[in-house]
């Protein structure tokens, strides 16, 4: 199952805490985040969006640590949609973003790099 999501609230909403950031997103996967009243409407963000996972119930049961999910959450969500519906890109491709350093992430399990490409553990086919 897909999840779509909007990294840059995310973010905001998080402000880049890899605990928390994990925690609304799970939240916004199961669903748990629709008010049921009044009280938690004020509290409630709508995380729908552009961005996705294709795969996000093994990552977020999965025992790595936190600030490796996060990572791989931060990069999966700039993937552009249109490319894996079109053409099934799974993949990041570093080349369009230069901001992205390897030595941050080149010790993440969850991601995999070849040829200038972050490949996502959990959405490889």
């Amino acid at each position: 199952m897909t999840l779509f999501f909007n990294l840059e609230l995310l973010e905001a909403e998080s402000l880049c805490e890899p605990k928390l950031m994990l925690g609304l997103l799970e939240k916004h996967f199961s669903k748990k985040a629709i008010p049921k009243n009044s009280r938690e409407l004020a509290r409630y963000k709508n995380l729908s969006g552009h961005s996705f996972l294709l795969n996000p119930k093994p990552l977020f049961e999965d025992s790595a640590d936190v600030a490796h999910k996060a990572q791989y959450i931060r990069l999966a969500g700039r993937r552009d949609y249109s490319l894996y519906k079109f053409y099934k890109v799974t993949y990041l491709d570093l080349s369009f973003f230069m901001d992205i350093s390897l030595d941050l992430i080149k010790h993440n399990p969850l991601l995999e790099i070849h040829l200038n490409k972050i490949h996502f553990k959990y959405e490889s086919k």
